[in-house]
């Protein structure tokens, strides 16, 4: 990516720089996805894509219309729209790509934190200071996003020469996940203050872990309500509407323009496979951090 960059920055620099401001939304995202880029790179590098975009579009239809010849009017068209559709939303993606991240951090965090607290507070009672405590987590890579975060703490500490309070304070205010934010800042504040920090990581693991069953308890009773539902439109639904149709073919016409076995063909390969993809992005869109 580092090429990318450097080209972005010497053709969109300065145009990055005289709109920066409007893009001001994105740092916050970019600081939080430790995304390691700079406002103006980012959306001189949103510019330089759009761009690549625009050509790969354009050439895209010229080369389609020379392999399969068509009307000149919809070549022209296509010509005009394609790109310019394909560079808008390679912009938009680009846009939001890291607000997602940001999120999509953020939901592994809070999935891995309960696990997570539990074994800090397990370290943490064998009287080591924060540092190693983090140190130790940072080497266990299923706790994911969540061992980046001990890894910022540590690198504060041995690299930038912060003490524990800082580095914590540090990470807690760039870090995708309100939930960890509260954590460290807490263990900052009992750090600071000279508390029991092994009492207050059993305390923040025992309410982590609660929530956590909570959670997963009524996210349970969604599914099956979804598993309702499921059975109603995408099972019960399409056997009875191809019921219908079989009678139908018997007695010969159209529907909506099309023949019988037409119907059939849509409703079979297009029209439920359709459902099913959308049905299962829902399902994947609505699950919660658990």
């Amino acid at each position: 990516m580092e090429p990318l960059y450097r080209i972005s920055e010497a053709l969109f620099g300065g145009l990055a720089k005289k709109y920066e401001a409007n893009f001001i939304s994105i740092k916050p995202s970019l600081v939080s996805a430790s995304m390691g880029i700079v406002l103006r790179t980012w959306v001189s590098a949103m510019l330089l894509c759009s761009l690549l975009a625009f050509l790969a579009a354009f050439a895209a239809v010229a080369a389609i219309y020379v392999l399969m010849p068509f009307a000149i009017e919809i070549f022209l068209l296509a010509l005009f729209i394609a790109p310019v559709l394909t560079a808008s939303m390679t912009f938009a993606g680009l846009y939001i790509y890291p607000q997602q991240k940001t999120k999509s951090i953020e939901k592994r965090i809070e999935v891995d934190l309960p696990f997570a607290l539990s074994h800090m507070n397990a370290i943490a009672s064998s009287g080591v200071p924060p540092e190693y405590m983090f140190e130790l987590i940072m080497g266990f890579e299923e706790y994911g996003a969540i061992s980046d975060q001990a890894r910022l703490v540590v690198r504060n500490i041995r690299e930038f020469g912060m003490s524990s309070v800082n580095s914590l304070k540090s990470v807690a205010k760039r870090t995708p996940s309100r939930t960890l934010s509260e954590v460290m800042s807490g263990m900052a504040s009992t750090i600071e203050k000279g508390g029991n920090l092994t009492r207050y990581l059993q305390e923040m693991s025992e309410k982590a872990l609660f929530e956590y069953r909570i959670k997963r308890e009524e996210y349970m009773h969604t599914l099956s309500m979804y598993a309702d539902i499921y059975t109603a439109l995408l099972v019960a639904a399409p056997l009875m509407m191809l019921a219908v149709l079989a009678m139908l073919n018997i007695m010969g016409g159209l529907v909506f323009g099309f023949t019988i076995e037409q119907m059939v063909t849509l409703i079979t390969f297009v029209m439920l496979p359709a459902m099913n993809i959308v049905f299962l992005l829902f399902v994947h869109l609505t699950y919660p951090s658990i």
